[in-house]
């Protein structure tokens, strides 16, 4: 979720002064990648200072402290560069003015191949078999 909304940032910030295209280097394979692995180093940042501030009892905190930190490294990392790369796919399916293989490539060949309501329909049933998933799996 990190890796979106820093990328998505660019967007906010292009719209805020009104100035097209909307979708610009963070929206490209390069620019997510890099925001992934920013998200990614983030994250575990802030795990490493939530774990010093939840209380000694705390089961979460005995978690933590048996994960070692270059495993919770490594997951926070791939999280990050699996949000971002996949955030960018996902956009280049919908929006004409992005250039997602920028600097390789201009234009977006991407754009079309699933209509935009056939996409959203396609991301709600895997969220919904996601969460159906997950609540057969949890502990």
């Amino acid at each position: 979720m990190a890796a979106n909304v820093l990328i998505d940032l660019e967007v906010l910030y292009y719209l805020s002064r009104n100035e097209p295209p909307l979708h610009r280097y963070l929206h490209t394979y390069v620019g997510g990648l890099a925001m992934g692995v920013l998200a990614g180093l983030v994250m575990f940042g802030t795990v490493q200072m939530i774990r010093r501030l939840l209380p000694a009892d705390s089961r979460w905190r005995e978690r933590l402290a048996e994960t070692p930190r270059r495993l919770l490294l490594s997951q926070s990392l791939l999280a990050g560069v699996i949000g971002g790369v996949s955030h960018i796919l996902l956009d280049s399916l919908m929006h004409e003015e992005m250039n997602p293989f920028w600097p390789l490539a201009e234009g977006n060949a991407l754009v079309g191949i699933i209509s935009v309501p056939a996409l959203h329909i396609t991301l709600a049933a895997i969220g919904f078999f996601g969460l159906i998933f997950w609540l057969l799996l949890r502990e």
